[in-house]
């Protein structure tokens, strides 16, 4: 049997092709997630399967020596070398009882076949990455191979993927700090580290100002939304862009809440009160920046009559 079809071959073939999907997916390049992702499930299945028999890989329906040659009794030509598909591969492991039935997987190797339409496979692909880490996983487990290794420097927000205890917005916004963070440091990989010093200490070229409509309380006027200069990224640590949102007002009491945060070196985005508040309680009350705007900076044409959530 040719050494491709081995368990290590296999197995190191899954981890490139399941780092490859998350980068795809940080690219927002979520066709290409899809496909590789996909490559990846059918390779650990298969590597499981080739774990207890080589066998196990043979496609028989068209040629029975296929059988033969998985079990080391027959030489064949590469070219006339079948092996099963990512569905029968997964079929085979729910009949082993290694894999459960999944929706999500089903859709996820049918978008890797491209059986989904091309129209609507992309933004649906975006939402796969907990069935895509859910697998591994499980599979990972039934070979006794450490998730760290496979995943490498994933790991983190591959476990965050599935953990149950958070919610969705909480697992999502994890794995965009990881995949920000290591897009910056891809870019910089080969470059002298004082362009990567240098773009982590340049500042955005932004002022605290008010924007959007402005709104009359009482005789005092009060923007709907500021925008401010903020603190260190999550992902790479160079100085983000705030923005505040109203989200109380009257004329004793007007509050504003983080609304988005933007990173000009690593291009990490997040927007809407709930993805800060989710920010805010992964990075903990060390990142108080993004609890608070700037108060010298407000007071300029926001008075007192103001407050930070």
């Amino acid at each position: 049997m040719d050494n491709s079809f081995s368990f290590e071959s296999l197995y190191k073939g899954a981890a490139r092709a399941a780092h490859r999907a998350m980068d795809d997916h940080g690219r927002r390049d979520y066709n290409e997630f899809a496909l590789h992702a996909g490559v990846a499930v059918e390779l650990l299945a298969k590597a499981f399967l080739v774990s207890k028999n080589p066998i196990y890989i043979a496609e028989t329906h068209k040629n029975a020596n296929m059988l033969l040659y998985f079990g080391g009794d027959l030489q064949m030509a590469m070219k006339d070398v079948r092996t099963i598909g990512a569905k029968e591969a997964i079929a085979r492991l729910r009949r082993l009882g290694v894999l459960q039935a999944h929706a999500d997987l089903d859709t996820l190797i049918e978008m890797r076949n491209g059986a989904a339409h091309a129209s609507s496979s992309g933004a649906e692909a975006k939402g796969m990455i907990s069935p895509l880490a859910r697998t591994i996983e499980t599979l990972l487990g039934a070979l006794g191979r450490p998730l760290d290794v496979f995943w490498g420097r994933w790991a983190d927000a591959l476990r965050a993927a599935v953990n149950e205890q958070q919610g969705e917005v909480h697992r999502d916004i994890q794995i965009r700090i990881a995949q920000a963070r290591h897009a910056f440091d891809d870019r910089f990989n080969r470059l002298p580290r004082e362009l990567k010093e240098h773009a982590i200490s340049t500042e955005p070229h932004v002022i605290t100002a008010a924007f959007d409509h402005i709104v009359e309380i009482d005789g005092k006027i009060f923007p709907s939304s500021i925008i401010t200069p903020g603190g260190s990224c999550p992902s790479c640590t160079a100085q983000t862009t705030l923005l505040f949102g109203m989200v109380d007002r009257s004329a004793d009491h007007t509050q504003y809440a983080p609304d988005g945060i933007n990173c000009h070196v690593c291009r990490l985005s997040l927007s809407g009160f709930d993805e800060m508040a989710a920010l805010r309680d992964i990075l903990g009350p060390s990142h108080e920046a993004y609890d608070q705007l700037r108060t010298a900076a407000l007071s300029t044409f926001l008075g007192s009559d103001w407050e930070t959530d």
